[in-house]
């Protein structure tokens, strides 16, 4: 893997791409869309949430670069752009995981 020169404007984008996972039901979507595209309909019905929210987030995801869409007949099908984010997702799950331990762990000791 190449060094990353971190410059200001680098760490920017990255700072907006992490702003785009910064919700708990951005989350949900790209998770539910790690099982399989979808469209908005089938991801209101999977999340159980309103269709509008569930549209303005994945907007937001779209414009992040997070997921992509793709027109199937009258439908838009979403998916993730890249699998490497649920790598992401999951890496922060495993050191949330760790630090609630480390926090029961004080809290008893």
């Amino acid at each position: 893997m190449r060094k990353i020169e971190y410059t200001n404007k680098l760490l920017d984008l990255i700072w907006e791409g992490f702003g785009a996972l910064a919700n708990p039901i951005r989350l949900r979507i790209l998770l539910a869309l790690r099982e399989r595209p979808m469209c908005v309909c089938e991801l209101t019905e999977y999340l159980n949430e309103r269709q509008p929210l569930i549209s303005q987030h994945l907007g937001i995801l779209k414009d992040s670069g997070l997921v992509e869409a793709k027109r199937m007949g009258n439908r838009i099908q979403y998916n993730i752009s890249d699998e490497r984010i649920i790598d992401v997702i999951s890496i922060m799950g495993e050191i949330t995981i760790q630090r609630v331990r480390e926090l029961i762990d004080i809290q008893e000791g």
